[in-house]
């Protein structure tokens, strides 16, 4: 959910559905100092290494603000209401909502981001049932014009859903300084073959590259890491977040490298990061619990935690800054 103030006018591996291993913090350490192309050296011989964000151009759609005057209080842009699809909704506890007719043609909705445009780009996520979200269009992701509000499909990823695993894309980020969209996806995997990976997408809807391939991936975002890029990934089979080197192009220059146990958090051994974001040297991340089906997903409003970690830039380690919390419902 995204809410608006008012304005004035790799290698494929096998494995279970299920828990892998988790390295220890010292190799986490010694993994993201490769990962950055440094050398491991004493405390006293680390220079800083700073990351910032890639996602602040992102702006209010302006057609919300032609919204506003017919709804009450702040609003936000949803997809975790009962509604099917997209919603605005007013944040006051009046219950009101608006909601543009194209806005349910994807059926239920899940991921969620926006451009410097103001363009909303969203995934299908299934419910209860596969009658609102078949697999067919499980790969499909959708756009919705920031002037106009119309939704209209964006772009469609290779592979196919199915029935055993009917989700597609559980994660996208918009990174402003590569103008590229990343998507995070499970599609096509199966208990023993992970098929997902993370996609780059130009904003006319062509895949520019595949920084990762044959992990199972949900929340994404991506840093910058001096003159680097680094792709921080959730993983959807394991409580864990790992980091993938880019170059301009969104391709990548190395292998993966987990970086965060999740579990160092407090999160459980079913939960994932369901959603990264990273602000003033700080990554926020939305924990779910996950496991391929529908029943898990049923509802559309999961118990949402919040864990966040500090990023060091003199020891150049992640530390938990705050432990997992249950979040306040919708």
């Amino acid at each position: 959910m995204a809410a608006f103030k008012r304005r004035s006018p790799p290698k494929r591996t096998r494995r279970a559905f299920g828990i892998g291993h988790v390295g220890s913090g010292i190799g986490l350490f010694v993994a993201f100092l490769a990962l950055l192309g440094l050398r491991q050296a004493t405390g006293a011989n680390l220079a800083p290494v700073a990351l910032a964000a890639t996602g602040a151009c992102a702006r209010q759609p302006p057609f919300v603000q032609e919204l506003a005057a017919g709804l009450p209080g702040p609003l936000a842009l949803a997809t975790d209401r009962p509604l099917r699809g997209l919603a605005l909704v007013s944040l006051n506890g009046s219950g009101r909502s608006y909601q543009h007719e194209s806005w349910d043609d994807g059926g239920f909705l899940g991921a969620m981001t926006f451009d410097e445009a103001g363009n909303i780009y969203l995934a299908p996520t299934p419910r209860q049932s596969l009658a609102d979200n078949p697999p067919s269009g499980a790969t499909t992701l959708w756009r919705v014009d920031g002037r106009t509000g119309v939704m209209r499909p964006f772009a469609t990823l290779p592979g196919a859903a199915n029935e055993r695993n009917p989700f597609g894309v559980l994660g996208l980020s918009y990174a402003c300084d590569l103008s590229l969209l990343f998507a995070g996806t499970v599609i096509g995997s199966t208990p023993a073959v992970e098929r997902g990976g993370v996609v780059a997408l130009t904003t006319d809807g062509q895949i520019r590259a595949t920084p990762l391939d044959g992990l199972d991936a949900m929340g994404v975002t991506v840093v910058r890491a001096n003159r680097r890029y680094l792709l921080l990934v959730g993983l959807a089979r394991r409580p864990a977040i790992i980091a993938v080197p880019l170059d301009g192009q969104g391709h990548a220059t190395g292998p993966p490298v987990e970086i965060i146990d999740l579990t160092a958090g407090g999160a459980t051994a079913s939960e994932r990061a369901r959603k990264l974001r990273f602000a003033d040297g700080e990554l926020s991340v939305d924990l779910v619990s996950f496991n391929y089906t529908l029943q898990v997903n049923a509802s559309g409003t999961s118990p949402l935690r919040r864990a966040f970690w500090r990023y060091d830039a003199h020891t150049r380690q992640w530390i938990v800054a705050r432990h997992a919390e249950q979040q306040a419902g919708p």
